[in-house]
């Protein structure tokens, strides 16, 4: 892995669903962008929370994708899906492996 993002998408109470079909229709584009290595979903049943696990080639490449999906509206179809609206959406960037730990 060259550089970990993950983010967490909690969805309202029986929104799984639409957000899970949201999801399958945006990672194609998030898979195909400059930069994008891989991204992996898991979903935490207990806190109904999806799970992005993507990696990058490096921090710059996610931040354009980032600010292109800003740009480009996803967070206003997030919105109505996510527990407590786009504001519950967290990204942790946590960057390039460490090898001398």
């Amino acid at each position: 892995m060259k550089n970990l993002v993950i983010v967490s998408f909690p969805a309202k109470e029986g929104m799984m669903n639409d957000l899970k079909e949201m999801l399958k229709n945006a990672l194609p584009d998030t898979r195909s962008f400059d930069g994008c290595i891989s991204v992996d979903t898991y979903i935490e049943e207990s806190s109904n929370t999806v799970h992005l696990i993507e990696d990058w080639e490096t921090l710059e490449h996610q931040a354009d994708y980032l600010k292109w999906r800003v740009e480009t509206g996803l967070l206003d179809i997030l919105e109505p899906l996510l527990e407590e609206g786009a504001a519950s959406l967290k990204a942790r960037v946590c960057g390039a492996p460490h090898s001398d730990i």
